[in-house]
């Protein structure tokens, strides 16, 4: 077998494993986890269902493959955004918009998808890793927005991510039109409470100082 050829078939294994593991997504989002089969992944791929057993050991392990396909997607996007924010292309106002519209992109079939996974994961050790990543890097972008509006309170980052996914998961759970404004109205009434947490914590450290 030539090399061109063994490099035409590899290519082709990827590309249907890739598939594979968007029909899998797919499924999560509609169905939910339980929806899972090789039989329905193999179905909404337009694969034979051959297909699943010879690139994944089990369905756990597609499901596990899944979601760590999901991740590193988002944590790709993420990570552009990091880039943008470190260049200091944008004001303080505008880093906080360009965070919203991160939110804005995610397609309602992906947010279902994304809780989907948080819960299943949350029952299944080995795929909390994952999550923990993605969570890790919000919240580190989420640090870098505030620190660029001067806050550096350790816990703000961990509140913003929990209020951005609160807000997503209320998207995905009620059928009315998204006013995306609204976040950016509740990111910037955080980004003030947490300024002036700041401000007056210093002020109660400097007048007990003076006694």
């Amino acid at each position: 077998m030539s090399g061109t050829t063994t490099r035409s078939m590899r290519a082709r294994g990827r590309a249907r494993r890739e598939l594979l593991l968007e029909a899998t997504l797919s499924i999560i989002a509609d169905r939910g986890i339980s929806g899972v089969t090789h039989r329905s992944v193999a179905a909404a791929a337009g694969v034979p269902h051959s297909s699943t057993t010879y690139f994944f050991d089990s369905l756990d392990d597609m499901i596990g493959e899944a979601v760590a396909h999901a991740m590193a997607a988002e944590f790709d996007r993420l990570q552009e955004f990091r880039t943008l924010l470190e260049t200091g292309a944008n004001g303080p106002g505008a880093a906080i918009d360009e965070f919203v519209e991160i939110v804005r992109q995610q397609s309602d079939e992906n947010a279902v998808a994304q809780f989907e996974i948080y819960l299943f994961a949350s029952r299944h050790p080995a795929l909390r890793v994952h999550v923990e990543r993605i969570l890790d890097e919000t919240r580190t972008i989420a640090a870098a927005v505030l620190r660029t509006n001067g806050v550096t309170d350790p816990h703000a980052a961990a509140a913003v991510v929990a209020l951005i996914d609160g807000f997503t998961l209320h998207r995905i759970a009620r059928s009315e039109v998204i006013q995306y404004q609204s976040l950016a109205h509740a990111l910037r009434a955080a980004l003030i409470g947490f300024v002036s947490l700041a401000a007056t914590s210093s002020l109660g450290d400097a007048e007990h100082e003076a006694d």
